[in-house]
């Protein structure tokens, strides 16, 4: 049921009102849930686009819109089908213009196989006379027939006539049998209903006296109540004049509150003490907790590329990693490995590179610095099936220097494989002499593009984000060859660990242990002091409650008291003021008396009913007897007309075989000429050509054969040539023509585009322009920057959209906004801004906006609230809803801002009353308390 202005009113009447005001349930850009938040981030700029179009400016803008994609799709199909059909043509009519030589020979047979046509058309029509002669015979046939059956039926009428007539008395007389019986019928119902009514009454009559008897009986139970109730009455009355007067002990609870105020001054100090001591407390706690969680990452993170090495074939690195680890004090310097736990590359790609680059057996090689260590080693891994490399740290090494050339930058080449990844120095230095990571450089996408360009800078080996590129030069020939591989992605360079990271943050966490005991023995002894103070506190407030318990005692006993009087002065009241029992007994015996009555009229119902029975019994006994009688004439009168009905069937048999048999040869007949009609119809000039023709049907098949076979003996390579020149010819005309109108609708078609494009592209940039200015506005205020943006695709009407971009840091850039770029809170901020740029564009009485301060900072909340407020106090803009369950303190509001606070529980009656004469939220809270609690 929907109601409008306090009215019932249909659907309809509702969703014409909505389409009036241009009211969009589901357009986000006017009512936008808390839930749906993260869903108008997620719009595609079109979707963007079009629920803008659809919220604020010309309510034309949506419409032709829509009318542009509609338009640009079929002008596109049109071109396709104008191209396709210009190819078709000029097809055609090459294949038309090789078949004209053999045309002249196929029209040569086509004359003689016309005569065979002729000869044909001839022969049904010779077949429909012969056909016409049988049906004149039949037709003879047909007609003795029919007169003989007319014969044999006059003969049956004449018996049906009487047996009619009795028909119709006997069913005069059962018809008044039939309503005799009804009659009866209906008697005894009534009989029945008379003593049921006639039972019901005897019981009613009976139930009153009953009702007399329980009457006695409860006013001498009411008598005894009454007795009884006066003794109680003067038992309580003397009760409360026997009670003891109490005074109120007033000195004694104001010093006892005095002590208990001081009290509570010290124990305030104690825990203000304790609750900053608690807070540092709880602030390290959080900053060990994050160390312990750092640490346990990075841990997890070697446990990840050792169990990598494991799934690549490396099955006991786990032990091998072990083993050195317990047995690290007896190396002479420092070893490492697996050297996949040594490297780190902060850069997901370059990770590609550089595994895709480095042998795969290195990564769980360990590395020694010195001969003694390195066959120690050696021999006791040997089992493990894990590589040992020795590096000798006083080897001189000349690299070549890293520097991107102008030419190189124009390429797009940016580094170089032993620049994109840290380790230490002697993990770094086996990786780059083994592997000459010095020679191979790191190039972009466009890098990709201009691959043959970067030969001439003498660089034999480069990485890009989709090839690996190698030339190598032959050292017979000189000559230069190239390979280029896909990149694969990492599967061992799963994340990056730092060493010096984690030995910091293992000092970090020992120092927060320490400073962690020394806070919890502070806040123990401010545990204790507190304890001791607020147990002189609950003892002082043990006794003052002991006090006003024995006070309140002796008053709530007296209120009992008193209010058990007055409970039995009323009970004693109501009982004396019930109604009189000889009024009640007067009435029922009135009852009795008129129920008597009832069943007197019911008994003399009964005996006429009785009366009316017998009559009808004895009416319907005659009338059954002259039906029975005129049963029996009926069966005679039947006897004889069957046996003349058996004549008359066999004389209708007989002229039904002779009317099967005349539409037989109608059938043929009409067979025959729909035959020779569907080969040819007789005109004049076919009159004439059949004269010339044979006159039977024999001689006519004759000359057929030898026609056919004097057409049969002129041959050609193609015996469809002319059918296919014809058939061709008519598709290269109606396809002529169909280009001609396909060209015309389709520069009909783009006037059209271009002339709604005129009109529909300026008002919308002009709309976005707007929208750009006021949220630009909006987002500088906020100290950040915004921008909307009209994305154009020239003719492709179905891709344009609204891009909104923006940047919440002075070193960011501007992104487009989606979750992938922003926060909850940032997606929120950008969405009410966007929303407020539309405020006064937006062509509805109302929008709504649902928690969407929700994930917001406190900063950029109090920053939205008051864009919010300015746009929505302006004149001539829609009204604005804001719903949420809080709001931050000091907010500004304008004048024209209503702030409405939904209450509602068990309690709230009287908080709202309180609410309503203007009191303050503490009259309101006392009074929660007290009913409360």
């Amino acid at each position: 049921m929907q109601k409008f202005s306090g009215k019932v009113v249909p659907k309809k009447d509702i969703l014409e009102v909505i389409q009036r005001f241009n009211i969009q349930i589901n357009n986000l850009t006017q009512f936008l849930p808390q839930d749906r938040v993260c869903e108008f981030a997620k719009l595609t700029p079109v979707q963007l686009l079009e629920e803008t179009e659809k919220a604020v400016g010309d309510p034309r803008l949506p419409i032709q819109h829509r009318s542009l994609i509609t338009k640009s799709q079929e002008l596109k199909k049109l071109e396709r089908t104008v191209e396709s059909n210009r190819g078709s043509l000029i097809q055609l009519k090459g294949l038309n213009a090789q078949l004209e030589r053999d045309v002249e020979r196929v029209r040569q047979r086509e004359e003689l196989l016309l005569q065979v046509e002729s000869m044909r058309k001839k022969l049904p029509w010779l077949q429909y006379d012969i056909k016409k002669a049988e049906y004149l015979e039949a037709q003879g046939w047909e007609k003795e027939a029919k007169k003989k059956l007319d014969e044999a039926a006059n003969a049956l009428n004449q018996h049906k006539i009487p047996l009619e007539k009795q028909k119709q008395e006997k069913t005069a007389h059962d018809a008044n049998c039939k309503k005799l019986f009804g009659l009866l019928d209906s008697n005894t119902k009534k009989r029945l209903q008379i003593e049921k009514d006639d039972n019901s009454l005897g019981v009613q009559v009976q139930g009153t006296y009953n009702e007399i008897e329980e009457l006695k009986l409860q006013e001498e139970s009411r008598q005894r109540r009454v007795n009884k109730a006066k003794e109680e009455l003067q038992a309580a009355e003397l009760e409360l004049d026997n009670l003891p007067v109490f005074e109120h002990p007033k000195d004694k609870i104001e010093e006892l509150f005095a002590q208990i105020c001081e009290l509570d001054d010290a124990a305030r100090e104690i825990r203000s003490a304790k609750s900053q001591k608690e807070g540092e407390l709880n602030q390290c706690r959080q900053n060990q907790r994050q160390c312990v969680q750092r640490l346990e990452d990075m841990e997890s993170t070697n446990h990840k590329r050792l169990q990598a090495l494991r799934n690549s074939g490396a099955e006991k690195i786990f032990e091998a990693y072990k083993w050195v680890q317990e047995h690290r004090h007896e190396f002479r310097k420092a070893v490492y490995g697996p050297v996949l736990l040594e490297v780190n590359v902060s850069n997901r790609v370059h990770a590609d590179y550089l595994e895709g680059h480095v042998a795969h057996y290195i990564w769980k090689a360990f590395i020694t610095q010195d001969p003694a260590d390195r066959d120690f080693l050696f021999t006791n891994l040997r089992s493990f099936d894990v590589p040992v490399i020795n590096h000798v740290g006083d080897e001189v090494c000349h690299r070549r220097p890293f520097q991107v050339t102008e030419e190189m930058r124009m390429l797009g080449i940016y580094s170089r494989l032993d620049q994109i990844f840290e380790a230490p120095y002697a993990v770094r230095e086996v990786l780059i002499s083994q592997f000459g990571l010095e020679y191979s450089y790191i190039g972009s996408k466009e890098t990709d593009q201009r691959a043959d360009e970067v030969l001439r800078l003498d660089i034999m080996d480069l990485w890009t984000p989709e090839s690996h590129y190698r030339w190598n030069q032959s050292r017979y020939g000189g000559h230069i060859s190239a390979s280029v591989d896909a990149v694969q992605h990492s599967h061992l360079l799963l994340c990056n660990v730092d060493v010096r990271e984690i030995e910091r943050l293992k000092s970090k966490r020992a120092e927060l242990d320490d400073r962690i005991s020394t806070l919890g023995r502070d806040i123990q002894a401010f545990q204790s002091e507190l304890r001791h103070v607020e147990d002189k506190g609950a003892n002082l407030h043990r006794e003052r409650e002991e006090i006003n318990s024995n006070y309140q005692s002796q008053m709530r006993k007296q209120r009992e008291v008193e209010s058990r009087i007055n409970q039995r002065r009323l009970r004693l009241k109501s009982m004396e003021e019930k109604e009189n029992p000889d009024l009640s007994l007067l009435k029922l015996l009135e009852k009795i008396e008129e129920l008597k009555v009832k069943r007197l009229q019911l008994a003399i119902q009964l005996k006429d009913s009785i009366i009316d029975a017998v009559a009808y019994r004895r009416d319907f006994a005659e009338k059954n007897l002259v039906s029975i009688e005129l049963e029996d004439k009926m069966k005679e009168m039947e006897a004889n007309m069957k046996q003349q009905e058996k004549l008359s069937l066999e004389a209708s048999v007989h002229c039904q075989n002779c009317k099967k048999k005349v539409d037989d040869c109608r059938r043929e007949l009409s067979a025959a000429k729909k035959h020779a009609e569907s080969i040819a119809k007789i005109t004049p000039e076919l009159e004439q050509e059949f004269v010339k023709l044979p006159a039977t049907v024999e001689d006519l098949e004759a000359a057929i054969h030898d026609t056919i076979s004097q057409a049969n003996s002129i041959l050609f390579h193609n015996p469809n040539v002319l059918e296919q020149y014809e058939s061709r010819q008519v598709k290269i005309d109606d396809l002529t023509r169909k280009l001609d109108e396909d060209e015309n609708k389709l520069n009909k078609l783009l006037d059209e585009i271009n002339s709604l494009k005129g009109s529909w592209l300026p008002t919308l940039r002009n709309l976005v322009f707007q929208i750009n200015q006021t949220f630009s506005r909006n987002f500088q205020e906020m100290a950040v920057a915004g921008e909307v943006l009209l994305d154009e695709h020239g003719m492709d009407f179905d891709q344009y959209g609204i891009l909104i971009k923006v940047k919440f840091r002075q070193a960011g850039q501007l992104q487009v906004l989606s979750a992938h770029h922003q926060s909850g809170g940032e997606r929120s901020v950008s969405t009410i801004l966007y929303l407020v740029s539309l405020q006064d564009l937006t062509n509805c009485p109302f929008r709504v906006v649902d928690e969407i301060n929700q994930g917001m900072d406190p900063v950029n909340e109090r920053k939205m609230f008051q864009q919010l407020v300015k746009a929505a106090s302006q004149p001539n803009t829609p009204q604005c809803f804001l719903l949420t369950p809080k709001l931050l303190e000091g907010l500004q509001y304008s004048e024209v801002c209503t702030v409405l606070a939904i209450m509602n529980g068990p309690w709230i009656e009287q908080p709202s009353k309180v609410w309503s004469c203007g009191e303050n939220w503490g009259s309101i809270v006392g009074l929660l308390g007290g009913s409360q609690c």
